[in-house]
């Protein structure tokens, strides 16, 4: 939950969930992602400030990171946002019903 606490984060997900349509570099490649550079540039912010960002997705699971070359390429992670989502709406069911 506190990997998405901050705003810039929870836009990061959505940027990566359609990178097409957010990125004009992006071009259909075997390479699925955006790169940490492409972000930066996208966020107007410090290199440093959007590392630690994307730190904090990583380590919590939400994207992926790929590094090719020079480069980092970072797709978001479906299958753990999904489970985050259901265990989310599980517990506000459980508050819900208490009420």
């Amino acid at each position: 939950m506190r990997a998405l606490a901050h705003p810039f984060r929870r836009q990061v997900l959505q940027w990566l969930a359609d990178p097409a349509t957010h990125f004009c570099e992006v071009e259909p490649s075997p390479i699925q992602g955006v790169s940490v550079g492409m972000l930066r540039a996208r966020s107007g912010l410090s290199q440093s400030t959007v590392s630690a960002h994307l730190s904090q997705l990583e380590r919590a699971g939400l994207i992926k990171a790929q590094k090719i070359g020079q480069w980092v390429f970072l797709s978001r992670n479906e299958s753990a946002i999904r489970e985050f989502a259901e265990r989310l709406c599980g517990d506000i069911a459980k508050i819900d019903s208490r009420f």
